[in-house]
């Protein structure tokens, strides 16, 4: 069978925790949920193709032409609840072009398998894992003898009605999963806002959380991790095969599990891999020693959830760390020739503008390279989405995905100030940190190549535009 992955546009939205600027130009990441899912079709005999289209800058026209000429007899994609009304607009306008079924998975069908099986452009969604379900799916399609009610992890409409069938508990062996098929993209398209080198690319090591900060959606998800020899191997055949020349390890905090952490680590070392790599930890996993061996592994950058400048909010939150462990962290980590990038996170419950003015000078104390600040929103799965959703008297992303309103700014019953009002402090907290001028300076001398310069003027002026336009509204 013929299959077609497509991974729609996604654009800032007036719900999301990032402010404008920073939604569209931090980051385009390789779209890994479709490339994952090509591997496992290919696995079993099946042509692929993918098209990502905001990395490939298409037009729907263009998209469409290029799905044309493949003719597939099967599109699939993603649906996230926060850019849903997008996608679902360019899945049904698919369904109006092209005579195949149309199958989607990803959060919102993990949550909402209802309210996305109400749009009947959809055919099928995956409520959890692909590896099964999806090859399966394939196989009933063709017309095997194949019954769509033994089909894990699959919502589908029979006589008018949803069946959902049963849901993935995430405890699935990851490295039985086929690695990402990266062939089938160009993988010069893609960055993070601190990237330095292409091709770039994600590499998923584990999956889920343990901890339970109460702004997570992740509590819930459980915690599953693939093994260190397959995890280099993976890295190895990405930088020997596909010339990749910079990784971002994208788990939620690759340093969880430090024992298989620094055997990651270890190996990649013995094995002399020559690449840039980033990931994510919290500022209470590091120390010195374990710093500089992923230094020597070519660990370039780390992404530390600071999250305040205020102890009392980190405390109220359960963050479990200490304003004393992020400067040491951030200390230790420049002093291993490691850059570091900051999350902060303002409009916390009962947070006051005169503790997010402690954020934001916490921020521009500590020796970061970058910060990334983000307004405090709720997110299906997480306990501020339940008091959104009794604020509201229903739930925002399931009408959303229904189709029964248009995406707006959802309220915060945690804290007294307005949306506009912690939108201006976030806007603050980019105008103080990034226009200062020493800060300037030491961004141009690091510079490592003319992509990232152009990346960072893209930004810079957009931060510059927002702080000119506060000064004269």
């Amino acid at each position: 069978m013929k299959v077609t992955l497509i991974h729609t546009p996604y654009y800032h939205q007036d719900h999301m925790e990032n402010v404008w600027f920073t939604s569209n130009n931090f980051a385009v990441n390789p779209p890994m949920g479709p490339l994952y899912v090509s591997s496992i079709l290919k696995e079993e005999g099946h042509e692929v193709q993918v098209v990502d289209v905001k990395a490939e800058k298409l037009s729907r026209e263009e998209a469409f032409e290029k799905i044309e000429d493949f003719d597939p007899d099967l599109i699939g994609g993603l649906l996230i609840p926060y850019t849903a009304d997008i996608a679902l607009d360019w899945y049904r306008d698919i369904s109006d072009r092209f005579d195949a079924p149309i199958v989607v998975g990803n959060h919102a069908v993990k949550h909402y398998p209802e309210a996305v099986m109400s749009n009947e452009f959809i055919d099928y969604g995956v409520v959890g894992s692909a590896l099964n379900s999806v090859p399966k799916l394939v196989e009933y399609l063709e017309g095997e003898d194949v019954d769509l009610s033994e089909i894990e992890n699959l919502a589908y409409r029979e006589d008018g009605e949803v069946k959902i069938n049963k849901p993935d508990e995430n405890t699935e062996d990851l490295d039985k999963l086929p690695w990402p098929d990266r062939e089938s993209i160009d993988n010069s398209l893609y960055h993070h806002m601190a990237s330095k080198k292409s091709p770039y690319t994600l590499v998923i090591t584990s999956y889920g959380c343990m901890y339970s900060c109460k702004f997570c959606d992740m509590a819930d998800w459980g915690y599953s991790e693939r093994s260190p020899e397959d995890v280099v191997d993976e890295i190895e055949y990405c930088v020997e095969e596909l010339g990749i020349r910079e990784i971002d390890i994208f788990d939620r905090d690759f340093l969880l599990n430090r024992e298989r952490s620094e055997e990651i680590i270890d190996i990649m070392i013995e094995r002399g891999i020559d690449v840039d790599w980033t990931c994510r930890a919290r500022v209470d996993e590091v120390d010195q020693e374990l710093l500089d061996k992923m230094a020597e592994a070519g660990c370039r950058l780390i992404m530390y959830g600071i999250e305040s400048g205020s102890q009392e909010i980190l405390d109220t939150e359960h963050k479990g760390i200490t304003l004393e462990q992020s400067r040491k962290a951030i200390e230790a980590t420049k002093k291993a020739g490691i850059e570091s990038i900051g999350f902060f996170i303002l409009g916390h419950e009962g947070e006051t503008k005169e503790q997010m003015r402690e954020t934001i000078e916490f921020a521009k104390e500590l020796p970061l390279d970058y910060a990334q600040f983000f307004k405090l929103s709720g997110k299906p799965g997480s306990s501020l989405y339940d008091q959104i959703t009794e604020e509201l008297g229903y739930d925002y992303f399931d009408k959303l995905i229904r189709q029964e309103i248009s995406q707006h700014r959802l309220p915060r019953p945690w804290t007294d100030l307005s949306n506009e009002e912690l939108e201006e402090m976030v806007l603050e907290a980019y105008h103080e940190y990034y226009l200062r001028p020493g800060y300037i300076l030491l961004r141009l001398k690091k510079l490592g190549s003319l992509s990232e310069l152009a990346r960072l003027t893209r930004v810079g002026s957009k931060i510059l535009y927002t702080r000119i336009k506060s000064i004269f509204s």
